[in-house]
């Protein structure tokens, strides 16, 4: 098993090598790793801690849940950097992230005026491959319903959101199907001229 040194590279590139190694260790079951990951979590660094909450997010783990706790904990009144906790909690595979999703909204530390919490939790969702792309289309008709919402409050945050879809011809037909009916459902409700001008070059 491979151990994980306190201590951070002082350069770039050696510093993305190493949160590479750690992602490439926890996911091939390197469990000792995992325990220094969380040390890494409650250091001081915010550059390890957001390397070794990547690296840990993958897995189904205890340590997973304890650097999550702890990051809240630890930030949960500095609103900046709180929105990567709402980034890593909305992002973070769980049978149940959808009702996650959910959760974060209305969780008293988000604020819905804020757009970088708004992009953090959708933005997180989104790449939250399993919830977002779900068979059944539910993660793309929530995207859909929290775009509609938000464009009522912050339409500039909320047209940036939209462009989660603007691959969507590229995926396949089970999804991009999906993706479609979800902008139409956007495009059929009442928006602001960012919002709508957005949607419709997504759906040219």
């Amino acid at each position: 098993t491979a151990s994980c040194s306190l201590s951070w590279p002082m350069g770039q590139g050696a510093r993305k090598l190493k949160a590479l190694a750690w992602r490439l260790l926890t996911v091939g079951g390197d469990v000792e790793l995992r325990k220094d990951l969380l040390k890494v979590v409650q250091g001081n660094s915010m550059t390890m801690t957001k390397a070794a909450l990547t690296s840990l997010q993958p897995i189904d783990c205890q340590e997973r849940e304890l650097a999550l706790k702890h990051f809240y904990h630890r930030w949960k009144d500095r609103p900046v950097v709180l929105d990567s906790w709402f980034y890593f909690e909305s992002s973070t595979p769980r049978t149940d992230s959808l009702a996650r999703a959910h959760q974060l909204l209305e969780h008293p530390k988000f604020d819905s005026m804020a757009p970088n919490a708004v992009r953090a939790l959708l933005g997180g969702f989104s790449s939250n491959i399993n919830s977002f792309h779900a068979l059944d289309g539910s993660g793309y008709e929530f995207v859909a319903n929290q775009i509609i919402k938000f464009d009522q409050k912050n339409p500039i945050t909320a047209s940036r959101v939209a462009k989660i879809f603007s691959r969507w011809k590229t995926y396949l037909p089970r999804h991009s199907s999906a993706m479609y009916k979800a902008l139409i459902r956007i495009s059929e409700s009442e928006l602001s001229s960012n919002t709508r001008e957005v949607i419709e070059l997504i759906l040219a």
